[in-house]
């Protein structure tokens, strides 16, 4: 083999493995990017609804995350906003009528007014669950309280927790509300 030849050999190979590394470039400065704030809320009791006035929905614990309840204390229903920013908020209702057909509605309240156009709305037939699943993208301040209120045609309306517990593997327990929060922005 001549000279020639292992130098286009070399050149084949390194064209192939990507080339010869070079010494690292400098280090460029860091993204603005969001601290991790999120926070995941769960109530596993059972909690009727109201037909004149709505009531707030309360939450048993945090079951992870940065952000907590009003003096982290449960029961409660107030979410407290760390930081200023816009935050993705997701909550999961199990919802059901004890008799008849009923309608149960749930909205956002945040420092003690309903956060406009945001309301939802379920029909619920007795003996019938459904799980009621929406999504907001909201603005916060640093400060702000987060909450979520329903309200029904009946007192028959509700959110119900299921107690499971058993199985292989142990079948969990359905709560009857689960909030996330999540700062995006």
């Amino acid at each position: 083999m001549s000279s020639a030849s292992d130098l286009i050999d070399i050149r084949r190979c390194r064209a192939l493995l990507g080339g010869c590394p070079g010494p690292q470039g400098p280090t460029g400065p860091s993204g603005p990017g969001v601290s991790p704030l999120y926070g995941s809320f769960l109530s596993n009791t059972t909690q009727p609804a109201t037909i004149i006035n709505p009531v707030a929905i309360t939450y048993s614990e945090r079951t992870i995350g940065s952000i907590n309840v009003n003096a982290g204390t449960y029961p409660n229903s107030i979410i407290v906003i760390p930081t200023t920013g816009v935050y993705k908020v997701l909550f999961s209702a199990q919802c059901d009528s004890t008799s008849g057909t009923n309608y149960l509605e749930i909205f956002p309240v945040v420092n003690g007014t309903s956060v406009p156009v945001s309301n939802t709305r379920i029909r619920l037939t007795a003996a019938v669950e459904n799980c009621l699943v929406v999504e907001y993208f909201l603005s916060f301040n640093a400060g702000d309280q987060l909450q979520l209120y329903m309200i029904g045609d009946s007192v028959n309306s509700r959110i119900v927790a299921i107690t499971r517990g058993s199985g292989t593997p142990t079948i969990p327990n359905i709560p009857s509300i689960i909030v996330t929060l999540m700062q995006i922005a």
